[in-house]
């Protein structure tokens, strides 16, 4: 019984965690035909990562997307699936966590699960899925803020892969 609760509660922590941006998850699997569609049409610029082949920083105008190909897992139905990686975003073009755009107030993170941390020498906020799994995930989620007007100014998203 008390491995059940466990496993429930962990499962309910992880499904609180996710992080999303305009629909899609990331480190989840995604076509370029999904991907273009969620974040508004192809890409301004693509650049190809030279030292990761198979990685690629779709541009919307200052705004970008990392994908990385995943080898064998990422060829499904003849079609090519890449991983969404992360992003810089710094227009409120994107929402993050289905509420979370650049230009909103600072305090507007106080509403989302898991927890946040101050970094004023960053300049940023930092978000994690709770304390115990802080920098855990190989994730990092901050919201960058103006310090005058206490708004978000640009939000980065990387997930660290090995």
């Amino acid at each position: 019984m008390i491995l059940l609760l466990a496993m429930i509660v962990n499962s309910n922590a992880q499904e609180k965690a996710k992080v999303v941006v305009n629909g899609l998850q990331v480190c989840d699997m995604y076509t370029r035909a999904q991907m273009y569609e969620a974040l508004g049409g192809t890409p301004d610029k693509i650049e190809a990562n030279i030292e990761e082949p198979g990685s690629f920083s779709f541009y919307y105008g200052k705004d970008m997307f990392y994908w990385r190909y995943e080898g064998l897992d990422a060829y499904k139905d003849g079609i090519d699936h890449h991983c969404f990686g992360g992003c810089h975003i710094y227009t409120d073009r994107y929402v993050v966590f289905d509420s979370i755009r650049v230009g909103d107030p600072i305090s507007k993170l106080s509403a989302l699960h898991g927890e946040t941390e101050d970094m004023p020498e960053l300049g940023c906020v930092e978000w994690y899925p709770s304390k115990a799994e802080r920098n855990r995930d190989g994730m990092d989620v901050r919201f960058y803020y103006n310090e005058t007007s206490r708004t978000i100014s640009r939000i980065e998203i990387f997930v660290y892969f090995l």
